[in-house]
């Protein structure tokens, strides 16, 4: 499978249908996260299992342990390949999504990449996630490197902030393609450098050469 997952954060479904298909020679995982959700539900995702790929639904649940894990159950019914989980949301409710047989992969958000923190925070959160049975993170690309060490290969880190050059936004904790997958990523989200360019296709193919490490 590709490393790269492409964000489909835009609002309309006919837009998002023509990046799955224009993109589909390099991609093969689609984030779609509350924006798309909202408006196309099970149709977007329909349309990624159709077109050959595997959907990574991005709603971030945080709730009490009995609803989050009953959210995890509807997202299996659905077939998508992850889904998210806030590390905040302790223990209990990160054991109970966990538990749930036949489940997707459950990445847990660590700390937004919009924000500032210390590498030991994000650590922290990766090591509780861990030992409740959830299968990787979601960190930015400055704590790749640490959360492999200190929580094995085996363990997922799923890198957003992934910039083709150094750029001013509200993205904080940024890298390079190369950078993340060197730094041991096993999937990198991008959305804006592809969503916004010219020619996705192309940026689409750019990214996909350079991460071929």
């Amino acid at each position: 499978m590709k490393k790269t997952i492409l964000a489909l954060d835009v609002y309309d479904l006919q837009k998002a249908e023509n990046l799955v298909k224009e993109t589909s020679p390099y991609i093969d995982v689609y984030k779609v996260g509350p924006i798309l959700f909202l408006k196309a539900g099970k149709e977007i995702i329909k349309i990624i299992k159709d077109n050959g790929k595997e959907v990574f639904l991005d709603l971030k649940f945080h709730d009490i342990p009995a609803t989050v894990k009953r959210s995890v159950e509807s997202a299996r019914e659905l077939g998508v390949f992850s889904l998210t989980v806030h590390s905040i949301g302790g223990e209990e409710m990160l054991k109970a999504a966990a538990s749930v047989e036949n489940r997707p992969k459950i990445w847990a958000v660590t700390v937004l990449t919009s924000q500032i923190t210390m590498p030991e925070e994000v650590l922290r959160r990766a090591k509780l996630t861990k030992t409740c049975g959830i299968d990787g993170v979601i960190s930015s690309p400055l704590e790749i490197s640490l959360i492999k060490k200190e929580c094995g290969k085996e363990f997922n880190v799923v890198t957003p902030g992934i910039r083709l050059a150094k750029t001013n936004d509200d993205q904080k904790r940024v890298a390079t393609p190369e950078t993340a997958i060197k730094e041991g990523a096993d999937f990198i989200v991008i959305g804006r450098p592809i969503l916004e360019a010219e020619n996705p296709i192309e940026v689409a193919k750019n990214i996909y050469e350079r991460t071929l490490l």
